[in-house]
């Protein structure tokens, strides 16, 4: 048995091709499975009863998928030998023919715009984050009702990210579908966005200069990086729609001033002219792409003389002609109120959305905060020593590097997204630029060593065959390029434009907003701590402060502004806070701790009005509530806390609290520490206490419990004193329940 020769010797591109081919052809009937448990005999409750699928259902699958390829295979071994092998060779070469690549190749990048970017903000579906969503809905009020906006408004990108897209569909609003325009625009700034991104990969395939089968490399760039979006980089869309155009035509400005200056001029004046406008659509990446100029001004001096004069007197020419127009349109007092803006988030920004980066480990989530900076560093150590090897002669050194210098600067500030929001989200969009420095180094590779010796590479049959099938495989494992699926959602476009706002709005926020848009009608102004931009949306009514977020006004100064704002204005109704937006939404810090003293003015000038499901409602007071002592039985603490404690650390109070002389539970309770009884929190009075109404035999006790989060991160350090208190609306006052509670708040 040991002697025995085979005939056939399986090869690796063959065995590729038929796993690839067949698991293309399976996956999609075999996501379909389910077996269904019917009688659950077992007694368990878990997803798979819920669902009714039994867990042998994905060992269906799994024999599928394994036994089916090699049944396939030894199919093709005997049947291969009949077959033609002219016709395979037709059909790569037809798939390999620059017009059929490059129809297929748009096709399919239309379809990833359609079912990836341009869907970020389903247009017909159920509005569920007021918090981003409102982000561009609720600044058009300012924009639509101010004389002089950006005097007024503290915006949180720039005016082309939170009031354009809106201002774009007020225009056009024809069945009170205003929601659904402004996700049009939002999601059309997100696929131009990606467009820009293909003219990067284009001009890097033009910067390492390939001889060789230019546009079919630029075309399986331009799959792959949709492939790999979301794995290693996620694009940046709207948000950085004007820097990745503008480091486009900072590539081609410098690939083609030599042989064409004329172009290359025009280019650098229409760069110059982006500069101040960058700063009208957002202003962090605005200042990313202004140091990323800065950076390439100074290369530029060092290329031959006619080029930098180009570039320079361009660019500087651009800049003065824009940033005078803008001047002029909006005037001086509002070109400083975005340049304090811009200081504003340059000074505060980096402290109210900081965290921290993961520890570095071996593992997929860790690899998307650490990978771009060892990238970076390698890159920066290949360049140090090519420097030393130059004898520091830089403007050798300078024009052989250009290219890797522009795009490690563009990398090294976009890091800035990732060590400044370390969150996943945030830590995909500052990799972006360093894909496009490590897609540039693997051109520059490929066109050295590889290129060179395309003519005396041949592929086998089989081989061609492997790498088509590998191709096909990874295009058709991305969702993103469903055709089929891209085609529906412009079907199904014109309904959702269509839909009115009521459809897409919660049940709850439909009803707040329908009872109350009565009373907030007769404001001129609205205001509400929970930083849901929606709310200014939905009432029509441009915000009373100039932080309309106040997830924003974290700053001791602009909680000040907040509460000078909200002494001039005066509201007499605001929206204090409700089940979701009681906490910031990425640090889940209390509302109540990070805006501690707008929070607490609310407190002392406002009280409770109206709860409406779980949104409540606060209405303005000639007076703070009063302080009382009484010797009824009011309520009391369930637990006391352990002490000590650290500042930022969760601690929740739960107890029962009722008015007895009136025979109800009480209307609220508040928290307040010290001596002076300053008051830091509040929660509604609507927890059932079936116990309580039973104990003390009055049935309309039955909700009497209460939950309240204490905010110890604004508590003083060292011994505090705690008390809750009970409060009667009709007297706007306020009685201890129990005694006071004595804890020691500790820094971290």
């Amino acid at each position: 048995m040991g002697d025995r020769k085979f005939s056939f010797q399986p090869g690796v591109a063959a065995v590729i091709a038929i796993t690839l081919a067949c698991w293309m052809v399976l996956v999609p009937f075999v996501n379909q499975i389910v077996i269904p448990i019917n009688n659950n005999t077992t007694g368990v409750i878990s997803r798979a009863s819920i669902d009714n699928i039994s867990p042998y259902t994905d060992y269906l699958k799994y024999l599928i998928l394994l036994f089916v390829p090699p049944l396939v295979a030894v199919g093709a071994l005997y049947l291969g030998r009949r077959v033609e092998t002219r016709s395979l060779h037709f059909y790569i070469t037809a798939l390999t023919r620059n017009w059929v690549l490059s129809t297929a190749t748009v096709i399919l990048l239309s379809a990833w715009i359609i079912n990836v970017p341009f869907n970020q903000f389903e247009i017909g579906s159920t509005l569920l984050d007021s918090f981003h969503e409102g982000e561009f809905l609720g600044f058009l009020p300012d924009f639509a009702q101010l004389e002089k906006p950006f005097l007024n408004t503290v915006l949180v990108h720039g005016y082309g990210m939170d009031v354009l897209p809106g201002e774009m569909a007020a225009g056009l609003i024809y069945n009170d579908n205003g929601i659904a325009l402004t996700r049009l625009f939002v999601n059309l700034q997100n696929a131009i966005a990606v467009w820009g991104y293909f003219w990067i990969l284009w001009e890097l395939t033009g910067t390492v200069r390939l001889e060789k089968s230019r546009l079919k490399i630029f075309l399986l760039l331009c799959l792959l990086w949709c492939i790999l979006d979301g794995i290693f980089f996620k694009f940046d869309g709207r948000r950085g729609l004007w820097f990745v155009f503008q480091i486009a035509i900072a590539l081609r400005s410098f690939r083609i001033v030599g042989f064409r200056p004329r172009q290359g001029g025009i280019l650098a004046l229409l760069l110059g002219v982006s500069l101040p406008l960058g700063f009208l659509h957002v202003y962090d990446r605005a200042i990313y792409f202004l140091a990323v100029y800065f950076f390439a001004s100074i290369l530029a001096l060092f290329l031959n003389k006619k080029t930098a004069k180009i570039w320079l007197g361009g660019t500087l020419a651009g800049a003065v002609i824009s940033l005078g127009a803008i001047a002029l349109f909006l005037g001086v007092d509002q070109l400083g109120a975005i340049a304090s803006q811009i200081a504003y988030w340059g000074k505060y920004g980096r402290y109210i959305s900081f965290i921290p980066l993961p520890a570095i480990e071996m593992t997929f989530t860790s690899q998307n905060f650490w990978l771009p900076i060892l990238i970076q560093a390698g890159v920066l150590v290949y360049l140090i020593l090519d420097a030393i090897a130059f004898n520091w002669q830089l403007k050798p050194f300078f024009r052989k590097h250009l290219f890797t210098l522009l795009l490690l600067s563009a990398s090294g500030v976009y890091m800035r997204i990732t060590l400044d929001r370390s969150d996943l989200g945030h830590a995909y969009h500052g990799a972006i630029m360093t894909a496009f420095l490590s897609i540039y180094l693997l051109l520059l590779g490929y066109r050295r060593y590889l290129e060179p010796r395309l003519e005396t590479l041949s592929l086998t049959l089989s081989q061609q065959m492997a790498v088509g099938i590998l191709l096909l495989f990874l295009i058709t494992s991305e969702p993103g390029f469903n055709v089929w699926e891209a085609g529906a959602k412009l079907a199904t476009l014109p309904d959702a434009l269509s839909r009115r706002d009521a459809e897409l709005l919660q049940p709850d926020y439909l009803e707040a907003m329908e009872v109350m848009q009565p009373e907030i009608e007769n404001q001129s102004c609205f205001f509400n701590v929970t930083s849901e931009g929606l709310w200014y949306y939905l009432f029509d009514k441009p915000s009373c402060s100039q932080y309309s977020y106040v997830l924003y006004a974290k700053p001791t100064i602009a909680q000040r502004e907040v509460i000078a704002d909200l002494d001039r204005t005066q509201p007499e109704i605001i929206l204090l806070t409700n089940r979701l937006w009681f906490q910031n939404p990425w640090d889940e810090v209390l509302k109540a701790d990070s805006a501690s003293l707008i929070y607490q003015y609310i407190l002392q000038q406002y009280k409770p009005y109206k709860s409406i499901q779980s949104h409540w409602f606060w209405r303005r007071s000639d007076r703070p509530p009063s302080f009382a002592t009484t010797d009824a039985f009011n309520g009391a603490i369930d637990t006391l806390p352990d002490s000590p404690i650290s500042a930022g650390d969760r601690l929740v109070l739960t107890g029962w609290a009722v008015l007895p002389e009136k025979g109800k539970p009480a209307d609220a309770v508040y928290l307040s520490f010290g001596e002076n009884n300053t008051l830091i929190s509040v929660a509604e009075v609507d927890v059932n206490r079936w116990d309580v109404a039973s104990v003390l035999s009055v049935p309309n006790y039955a909700k009497s419990g209460w939950t309240l989060r204490v905010p110890t991160a604004s508590l003083p350090p060292g011994n505090v004193e705690l008390k809750v208190w009970a409060y009667d609306a009709q007297k706007h006052q306020l009685s201890q329940i129990g005694e006071a509670i004595a804890i020691r708040i500790e820094t971290p």
